[in-house]
C-alpha cells in the first residue's frame, strides 16, 4: 500500500467515526424534542447540517432526560466528517494509474 492510499484511508476513517459521532450527538439533542412532538423529524433532519432559527428553538427545549445532558448540537461537525470525506476520496483517485 503506498502512503497515499494510506492516508486515503486513515482520512476516510476517521471521518466515518467522525460522522457517526455527528448523527449520535445530532439524535441526543434532537431525538428528545422530536419525541416530545415539539418538531417533527423532518424538520429536526436539518438541523442535521444548518443552524436555523428553528435548530435553536429546539435546541433551548430540550430537556436534560438523556445521559449526557447535552443541550447543543454544532453542525460543523458533520461538514467537517463530509469534507474529510471527499479528502479521501480525491486522494485515494489522485494515484497514478499503471498500465
Amino acid at each position: 500500500m503506498t502512503s497515499n492510499v494510506k492516508l486515503a484511508v486513515a482520512m476516510a476513517s476517521f471521518a466515518g467515526v467522525l460522522l457517526v459521532l455527528s448523527l449520535g450527538w445530532w439524535w441526543l439533542v434532537f431525538g428528545n424534542v422530536v419525541a416530545s412532538g415539539y418538531i417533527s423529524s423532518a424538520q429536526a433532519a436539518t438541523c442535521l447540517a444548518a443552524d436555523t432559527d428553528l435548530c435553536r428553538l429546539a435546541q433551548a427545549l430540550c430537556t436534560n432526560s438523556h445521559v449526557f445532558e447535552i443541550r447543543w448540537y454544532a453542525p460543523e461537525v458533520l461538514w467537517a466528517a463530509a469534507a474529510l470525506l471527499v479528502l479521501a476520496l480525491i486522494q485515494s483517485g489522485a494515484r497514478p494509474r499503471l498500465r
